[in-house]
């Protein structure tokens, strides 16, 4: 009589089994984006990505003088009406890039559960930013200091949009790092802003003294609408990522 080894008939026994065939027979279909943060993460920076090509393809001269700009603290006025020019759509959409980047990095950093905060964040630093700005101006119209305000306010684009062009190709390379890797991306990111933050502020405040702007409507901006909102977002990055400890 045949002796057959019982694993080789649990395998023909098995074969027939439903479970098998359903299996098999999914083999090949669509396989439906279960991971939110990935969909939320890739639609903001395609919408970056898009918007970066388009200003690179139909202005091809537009981000080299934008960052010689911001690096040699060229008077923004004469700049403007020679090379750049912030109005145009393609200018406009660029500042996006740079609050896509800062709502990504300020999600991670904040260990949030929900991905779709990252698009409502997006909104809410635009709408602070507006606000900024409109603050601004009316520091000037108070002041009575139009010419150097403004040239402060015309350096948040260049720095808004700098921001964007340099965070967004960061954030796609250390996408897919390791998971004990995001605090280290966190740090780069958060001192690249910090960078451009301290970059943007020395040249506003150099040309704020250069056009004779109370020392106490600069000490005043700054406390209120520079410095408190910095040391705020410092503090939840150290408590949320455990830096000190």
């Amino acid at each position: 009589m045949l002796n057959l080894n019982p694993a080789f008939l649990h395998y023909f026994s098995s074969v027939n089994d439903p479970t098998i065939v359903n299996y098999v027979d999914t083999i090949g279909n669509a396989i439906p984006i279960k991971d939110t943060f990935n969909f939320v993460f890739w639609i903001l920076m395609s919408i970056n990505l898009i918007i970066i090509a388009a200003v690179r393809t139909i202005h091809p001269a537009y981000i080299r003088v934008l960052f010689d700009t911001a690096l040699h603290n060229r008077q923004l006025i004469n700049n403007l009406r020679e090379e750049l020019n912030f109005s145009r759509m393609t200018s406009i959409l660029l500042n996006l890039t740079y609050f896509n980047a800062l709502a990504i990095i300020i999600w991670i950093a904040i260990k949030e559960s929900n991905e779709y905060l990252m698009i409502l964040l997006t909104f809410v630093l635009i709408g602070a930013a507006i606000f900024k700005l409109i603050f601004i101006r009316l520091i000037g119209v108070f002041a009575n200091t139009k010419i150097g305000l403004q040239e402060h306010l015309l350096n948040h684009f260049i720095f808004f949009q700098v921001g964007g062009i340099i965070l967004t190709p960061i954030l796609i390379f250390t996408h897919y790092l390791p998971a004990h890797y995001v605090n280290l991306t966190l740090i780069i990111a958060a001192s690249i802003i910090a960078l451009l933050f301290v970059v943007r502020e020395m040249q506003s405040f150099i040309r704020a003294v250069q056009y004779k702007i109370s020392i106490i409507y600069i000490i005043l901006y700054l406390c209120t609408l520079e410095l408190m909102p910095l040391l705020v977002g410092v503090r939840v990055f150290i408590l949320n990522n455990e830096i000190l400890n």
